[in-house]
């Protein structure tokens, strides 16, 4: 069992050891947010999952990815009809992703742990949208009141490995990342640390993809918070148009060099500001740091996202929605029009969500609820929700 000195933020590194068994290549440190002890680097899993053989080649250039942009939505979908119809595949491999588990600095705290939670990121964000910076860190808020966490690089994104984005980087193979990161951590194989309790916490796709997970594998999780979502996709083509994906290989950030041809980011921080957030009631430092460390998205995801979507009608645990009150992504830029559209996603993805479940709206955030000023509030209720359900 390889062992390395825990960083206290305060104190520096003291006499007290953590296991990095599980992670290859292990760094310690503090969170971004600065309240936390976290184990970050890599981790193998194996994945089996049925894909979609999807027609398609990379585009070869940007005018091939804004065609490609121009017929995904246009009004008669023959496009999409087109390309995904070659039928089942299967997408099997095994994977490095990039995880980051953190934990109570407060060793009385760290003692006491029995539930983490599993921290999907929404698309073109990564692992860093659940730790931004001082005060806007859901991490540090669920380190403190008492809950490990572990967040972690889709496949395709970040540190974690970049396959084929339109072959393997597919929707099902996510959910079947994700699933696996279940099972190591009920399996007490990430640092060696045994847990009671695993609770989904989703944001944006990543809401899309814990609430696949709870259909396909309603055992995995005994509670999920899903933020940054709703029953409707009305909006959606208009969030991603104001995008204007381009080729990652041609963006000067330098996270994108190197990567395979396929993979698409945003063009301007014009564009993440439309779909994502909600001025002026954001933090413009926050504002800055997302845009410099925008990620990607592929074809073989957004072709393949609402594949997954269906009510998960034998998950029985409790549920928490939780969206900004002006989510241009799924909710038009107002989740209380024409009724409060929290309470619709509820009803509509889980007809048995118990008596704990709750819903919440972000006073004045868009749809990027953790870089908003309210984002701390938001926090709050989060970690609330699982006290109440006594995880």
């Amino acid at each position: 069992m390889a062992f390395l000195h825990v960083f206290n933020p305060f104190f520096g590194f003291t006499s007290a050891t953590c296991s990095t068994d599980g992670f290859s290549n292990p760094v310690i440190g503090p969170s971004s947010g600065g309240g936390s002890t976290c184990i970050s680097g890599h981790v193998a899993v194996s994945i089996n999952a049925t894909g979609t053989k999807i027609l398609y080649e990379a585009p070869k250039d940007q005018r091939a990815v804004t065609e490609s942009f121009v017929e995904l939505f246009q009004a008669d979908a023959a496009w999409i009809s087109e390309v995904i119809a070659g039928g089942p595949s299967v997408i099997s491999g095994r994977y490095n992703i990039f995880v980051k588990l953190c934990l109570p600095t407060d060793p009385e705290k760290l003692a006491q742990v029995k539930t983490v939670q599993l921290l999907t990121h929404g698309a073109t964000l990564d692992h860093t949208y659940w730790d931004i910076a001082p005060g806007y860190s859901y991490v540090d808020v669920a380190s403190a009141a008492g809950y490990a966490t572990l967040s972690y690089d889709q496949l395709g994104v970040g540190n974690s490995d970049h396959p084929d984005p339109i072959q393997i980087v597919q929707a099902t193979a996510q959910v079947a990342v994700a699933h696996e990161l279940v099972g190591l951590l009920r399996q007490a194989k990430l640092g060696g640390y045994s847990f009671d309790n695993v609770v989904g916490v989703g944001h944006s796709a990543g809401s899309t993809l814990t609430q696949g997970i709870t259909t396909q594998y309603p055992q995995d999780f005994d509670a999920v918070i899903l933020s940054g979502t709703s029953a409707s996709a009305a909006s959606v083509a208009l969030t991603v148009s104001a995008f204007n994906f381009i080729d990652a290989t041609t963006d000067p950030a330098p996270q994108f060099k190197n990567l395979p041809a396929g993979f698409l980011t945003q063009q301007s921080a014009a564009g993440i500001q439309f779909a994502f957030y909600r001025y002026p009631n954001y933090d413009e430092d926050v504002f800055r740091k997302q845009v410099a460390n925008k990620q990607t998205n592929t074809l073989g995801v957004l072709l393949t996202l609402g594949g997954i979507v269906a009510p998960s009608t034998e998950f029985t645990g409790p549920v928490q929605i939780v969206n900004g009150q002006h989510d241009l992504v799924f909710c038009g830029g107002n989740c209380l029009y024409p009724t409060d559209q929290n309470v619709v996603t509820m009803s509509t993805f889980y007809p048995a969500a118990p008596k704990g479940s709750q819903t919440y709206i972000a006073t004045g955030a868009g749809h990027s609820i953790a870089a908003h000023k309210s984002g701390p509030d938001s926090f709050q209720k989060m970690v609330q929700f699982l006290k109440t359900n006594s995880l």
